[in-house]
């Protein structure tokens, strides 16, 4: 009988998940063609793309084989949302929802974005199924299985990074040195850790230009926009994309160009100012998240504990280091959160002190 109580913080939970609902099925109606580039590609192919490996050979065999490839948006909405919020009742849902707090605020708006980004056939459905399995062995708290499992979480990024997301390859990279960093003698806290990690970003990106001539942010967001800039059709539907103030051709400019481009995704200050409504709600909303997630993050730091609650910490901080390497504008750096919410949700209700 107990689990058949509706408690307040359910019955906001549930309240806010059916509106994030109505959101889904009601923004492929509403919303612009943009926001469904991707799935068109999914739904199409025009590049004709096969096999698996690879983030759009995934998704559309992914989407063939359950029989979502050809379903209206709509639809696609009323079937993949539940199961978000399933996944999310899974990980828990907070005794206090019910209360007027910042976390708690957070998610009610989080709720609309998870409708609008992953209402449609889309890569981040996949990446949010991943993230909430990386969930499920981070919260298992058997001591026996505590180095086991971080060694399991390592391979699991390793593998998705080479099937389906190259640059989970650099998220694994950061969240092990993060690791190691943590390990060491050093006061860390969220700011050093961000500032060591954009670091090791940028020499990573230096190496690979020695080694294939070519700066990463140069060859992800520079070229990616340059196109997109080019083509007349998707030019205006470019306003928010991510210019550095500097050329990426170069060292000093790739390291601005990488720095430019976490703040503009994580601590996007100038774009609250945005004339776009849309995009100074997503503004404040990520600004919000970022430094509670800094603040959270700082806490747990000083708690020394022998367990794997802190690479949940290291997976999400590492993937907004390196969004600033590779996003080419701010609606796809909020879509791309969607797809890890399941980690953040995590960090946002997991009480380090566990009453």
């Amino acid at each position: 009988m107990n689990n058949l109580t509706i408690t307040k913080s359910k019955f906001i939970f549930f309240s806010f998940s059916f509106l994030g609902l109505i959101a889904a099925i009601c923004s492929s109606y509403v919303l612009p063609k943009k926001y469904f580039s991707d799935a068109l590609t999914i739904i199409h192919n025009p590049w004709n793309l096969k096999g698996v490996v690879g983030g759009f050979q995934l998704s559309i065999f992914f989407y063939s084989i359950t029989g979502m490839r050809w379903m209206p948006f709509s639809l696609v909405a009323l079937i993949q949302y539940p199961i978000l919020i399933y996944i999310l009742t899974k990980i828990g849902i907070p005794s206090n929802f019910d209360k007027v707090k910042v976390n708690n605020l957070l998610m009610y708006a989080s709720f609309f974005v998870i409708g609008i980004f992953i209402s449609m056939q889309t890569k981040e459905f996949i990446t949010f199924i991943f993230c909430a399995i990386l969930v499920k062995l981070i919260k298992n708290k058997n001591k026996e299985y505590v180095f086991r499992n971080r060694i399991i979480i390592c391979l699991m990024i390793l593998l998705y990074s080479y099937i389906f997301r190259e640059y989970y390859y650099l998220v694994l990279i950061l969240s092990i040195f993060i690791s190691i960093l943590s390990y060491c003698n050093l006061k860390l806290n969220s700011f050093l850790i961000v500032i060591y990690g954009l670091i090791m970003i940028i020499l990573i990106s230096c190496g690979h230009n020695m080694v294939k001539h070519g700066y990463l942010s140069d060859k992800t967001r520079t070229e990616l926009n340059e196109r997109r800039l080019d083509d007349p059709k998707i030019k205006e539907e470019s306003r928010s994309a991510i210019i550095p103030p500097l050329p990426t051709n170069t060292w000093y400019g790739d390291a601005v160009s990488i720095i430019y481009g976490f703040m503009v995704v994580n601590i996007p200050i100038t774009s609250i100012f945005s004339t776009s409504p849309q995009v100074s709600l997503f503004s404040i909303w990520q600004l919000t998240l970022f430094f509670c997630l800094s603040l959270k993050f700082d806490q747990i730091l000083k708690v020394k504990k022998n367990n794997n609650i802190r690479w949940a910490y290291y997976i999400t901080f590492s993937f907004f280091i390196v969004q600033g390497l590779f996003e080419p504008d701010l609606g796809s750096s909020i879509r791309h959160k969607a797809g890890i919410f399941p980690l953040i949700y995590f960090i946002l209700f997991y009480d380090d002190k566990e009453k």
